[in-house]
């Protein structure tokens, strides 16, 4: 979710942190492959993955510098990876393919799936480890929209019906809650269950234009965009939406991904004249920011932190962006941390590894809105761990001190 000059405040924790311009940069990356790149999941700093054109699955374990091909097994497209940590990781595509890893990707395997392989799969998303989601429908982007769920990390999967809401197929999926739920699809219209899809329901979007992407900041604020631009939001969990310019009316907007409440950013393009484009906020949404980055046309974005994050497109583009700065408390290097487990129900802890520590290392814990909701001071400590008690289940980041000096940051996912 960021980029260079164009990015003067990029993704940072909102209310806590300050970011300095021009200290970071979208750079592309040699990703050994000409098939379309279609996917991204970064679970960790170090390890990330992206899914693609004719069965492509690739991995760097060193933070995108390099990336290395792995065997899907398929010949497919793969419009969709996720990882729920750095070893268990799930890819879907056509022909109604879902695969799962549970060793990084050095094997993949098919899950049974209770459709037939005249669906295309579009999306695959995961609200813990072990509730997700796939959805898509026909190839031809036709009627009726397809929706699996899974409660035990995909070993089993059973289809969600959406009768009643007439969507076409479906391309973007997302949870504000365990309950609480959000679908897009090809002809426009958003879906809504709060009974964790069960029973979903149309909302109003306003548009008939391709809606591709699907993200909530927080229960009540989200933001959707699709073809043409377009880019709508809504701040009454999904009552109502409207619209906001985008500043292009010919960029397919593919790919969205926020690092905080009010940061985050849109990837696409141009489909006739084959360009990329990267869209940012710094404000949740009310108004975005336009960058070309010089490249292919982008289909999807994630990020890890406020300092790393990858997007990638066309013709095996992959754009890393890192920051060498990224916060004004600090002007060292940043380090990565380790925290484990992650996903967690009740504590997790984070590692600091051979780091020294000239002050007291210091642990803070924000929750997506920019609050923080938990302060962990350790004087002698390789390790810090943080306990659920009081917490709700949810995304957070937590930033790490070296007595007020900024050093490090990451996400924590509590189920």
């Amino acid at each position: 979710m960021k980029k260079n000059y164009f990015l003067s405040s990029v993704l940072c924790l909102g209310l806590a942190l300050h970011c300095i311009a021009q200290t970071a940069s979208w750079s592309p990356v040699t990703s050994g492959t000409t098939n379309s790149l279609l996917g991204i999941s970064a679970p960790s700093a170090t390890v990330c993955y992206t899914s693609g054109g004719a069965g492509t699955i690739l991995k760097s374990i060193n933070g995108g510098t390099t990336w290395t091909s792995q065997v899907s097994g398929v010949s497919v497209s793969l419009y969709g990876i996720h990882f729920t940590d750095i070893n268990t990781g799930y890819a879907i595509g056509d022909n109604a393919t879902a695969l799962k890893t549970i060793n990084g990707g050095l094997t993949w395997t098919q899950m049974t799936v209770p459709v037939t392989s005249s669906i295309s799969f579009r999306y695959v998303y995961f609200y813990d480890a072990n509730t997700g989601y796939i959805t898509g429908g026909p190839a031809t982007g036709t009627a009726p929209g397809t929706i699996l769920k899974t409660t035990n990390a995909g070993s089993t999967w059973t289809s969600l019906t959406t009768t009643g809401s007439s969507t076409n197929s479906i391309y973007s999926i997302y949870f504000t809650s365990p309950t609480d739920g959000y679908a897009t699809d090809y002809s426009g219209k958003i879906i809504k269950t709060t009974n964790g899809g069960s029973s979903w329901s149309l909302v109003p979007s306003g548009t008939t234009t391709n809606l591709q992407t699907v993200y909530f900041t927080s229960v009540n604020n989200g933001v959707v965009t699709g073809d043409n631009g377009t880019i709508r939001a809504t701040s009454n969990a999904g009552a109502s939406w409207s619209g906001v310019s985008s500043g292009t009316t010919t960029d397919y907007l593919t790919g969205s991904d926020f690092y905080d409440a009010s940061n985050g950013v849109v990837v696409g393009g141009n489909i006739s004249a084959n360009t990329g484009v990267i869209l940012t906020t710094t404000n949740g949404g009310s108004s975005w920011s336009s960058y070309n980055p010089g490249t292919s046309r982008l289909f999807r974005v994630d990020f890890v932190n406020a300092n790393l994050g990858f997007a990638v497109g066309l013709n095996g583009t992959i754009l890393r962006y890192a920051s060498n700065v990224g916060i004004a408390e600090q002007a060292g290097t940043l380090h990565t941390f380790n925290a484990y487990p992650n996903p967690f129900s009740t504590s997790s802890t984070i590692d600091f590894g051979t780091f020294q520590f000239s002050k007291a290392a210091t642990v803070q814990l924000y929750d997506v809105s920019g609050k923080l909701v938990r302060s962990i001071v350790s004087e002698q400590e390789s390790r810090v761990t943080i306990e659920r008690s009081g917490l709700a289940a949810g995304t957070y980041i937590y930033k790490v001190l070296d007595g007020n000096d900024y050093i490090g940051s990451g996400k924590l996912t509590i189920e």
